[in-house]
């Protein structure tokens, strides 16, 4: 099968690859579409090739279902990428980003793949592929979480640091839930995506001081909540600044240690700073109903490109000339 190998320094090749084994209680799903994600670009820009590729956001149809009993040839599916050993009390309540023994989906930048039958989530057929991607992946599933850990009120203002993919996902269902949003990056182009989104505001901080806009736009209470959707320490320590008093900044860029100080980042005004990862697989109901209720998920996908034209796609991905870029073998 055709597969995408990331070979570093901003290449990437498609090649030859054997045909996943289907091993025991797994499914063999043909690949439709596939996205790329903001976590890949560590390995495209590194110096060491991989032996494959870091994809791990799919959808696809069943084209063996094995022993399964709950899927059958021909049904459409999207798989959870923390793949739960399927037998601890985490994995029997869906929550797989918990399971002390989870793995991670392989690359799914390919034409197959082979999925455990409890990490598959079926896909109504009505739905399109590129859609089921965001459904049962990133795109809608890390800020859908993060809607449910903040749970904002409409009369809320919420700031998103990072007009990223995940950054636009975030805004979109924030503005559909009636929070008045404003997005922080330093990317026009994707700042004009976040409009498009759903922001009520917009901040170049290339342009403007984000503190002295969210302050006049809040008129001096500053942000409820705060968004870091970037991984990067100065854009968490802006979302403590950019937070008012007895808010929430919700970090979800990941990164390594951050200097906070307790006393007069946290205890003096009463902020909360939490963590969110991924999403629970027993959220994705939820999520499928949130998108049939009309949450316009699909306005983060810009580009669409064959599995043949790898290159070009992760190339305008990293040169941040789209929002959600999806492979289509």
């Amino acid at each position: 099968m055709l597969g995408v190998q990331i070979l570093g320094n901003e290449k990437v090749t498609v090649k030859d690859y054997p045909e996943p084994v289907q091993n025991r209680a797994e499914i063999l799903i043909q690949i439709k579409a596939s996205g790329i994600c903001g976590s890949e670009m560590h390995g495209y820009r590194g110096h060491t090739s991989q032996s494959f590729n870091g994809g791990h956001e799919v959808a696809g149809v069943v084209i063996d279902a094995g022993n399964s009993t709950q899927f059958k040839v021909d049904d459409h599916v999207g798989v959870h990428a923390v793949w739960g050993c399927g037998d601890c009390r985490w994995c029997e309540v869906g929550k797989y980003t918990f399971c002390d023994h989870r793995s991670t989906c392989p690359g799914t930048h390919a034409e197959r793949i082979s999925a455990p039958e409890h990490t598959c989530l079926k896909l109504p057929e009505d739905i399109p592929f590129d859609i089921g991607v965001l459904l049962t992946g990133d795109g809608m599933g890390v800020p859908y979480h993060v809607s449910q850990r903040l749970n904002s009120r409409e009369e809320e203002v919420v700031c998103v640091i990072g007009a990223g993919p995940i950054g636009l996902g975030n805004t979109v269902i924030q503005s559909f839930l009636g929070v008045e949003v404003v997005v922080i990056d330093m990317n026009p182009y994707r700042l004009s995506l976040a409009k498009s989104c759903g922001a009520a505001h917009t901040i170049n901080s290339q342009e403007a001081d984000p503190l002295e806009a969210v302050l006049e736009i809040t008129q001096g209470m500053l942000a409820d909540k705060c968004i870091e959707a970037v991984g990067r320490p100065e854009t968490l320590k802006l979302a403590l600044k950019l937070v008012g008093k007895a808010g929430t900044v919700m970090a979800i860029g990941e990164q390594g240690d951050v200097p906070i100080s307790p006393s007069s980042d946290l205890i003096r005004r009463d902020i909360t700073l939490a963590g969110s990862w991924f999403y629970h697989y027993s959220e994705y109901p939820s999520m499928r109903d949130l998108y049939r209720r009309g949450l316009p998920i699909g306005q983060v996908i810009t580009d669409h490109f064959p599995l043949l034209e790898a290159q070009a796609a992760f190339s305008k991905f990293a040169n941040g000339q789209a929002g959600k870029v999806i492979l289509e073998p």
